[in-house]
């Protein structure tokens, strides 16, 4: 009976600390060759977000318009494709930051840090 109830107390505390769903806000820059590190902003909203199961959400880079996202989590990194050819993928660092890069469908990489508000 005390390990079962140990393994759900784990099972419990594993899921919690999986759970990516909220609001967060990005910044971090996009190298330019003539300019240097370009400032950029992100804002993501993940609506779902299991161990085992997709994340779905939207996200908005800069002042662009909110555009759809879903993914997965795998091997502890959170990856997203976006139809246009658009590629997102981020790793937790802790339960409140999320870093990572996203690939624009030209090439275009940002490196972001994303803190859950």
């Amino acid at each position: 009976m005390i390990k079962s109830l140990i393994i759900a107390f784990a099972l419990a505390a594993t899921l919690s600390a999986a759970d990516f769903s909220g609001a967060w806000s990005g910044k971090g820059g996009s190298p330019d060759p003539k300019y240097g590190l370009v400032p950029v902003t992100a804002q993501m909203t993940l609506v779902e977000a299991t161990v085992t199961g997709t994340l779905t959400g939207t996200m908005k880079i800069a002042n662009g318009k909110p555009f759809k996202i879903s993914g997965v989590l795998s091997g502890g990194t959170l990856v997203f494709a976006m139809g246009t050819g658009e590629s997102f993928s981020l790793t937790p660092g802790g339960s409140t930051q999320l870093s990572g890069k996203y690939t624009s469908s030209t090439g275009q990489v940002v490196q972001l840090l994303f803190t859950k508000q």
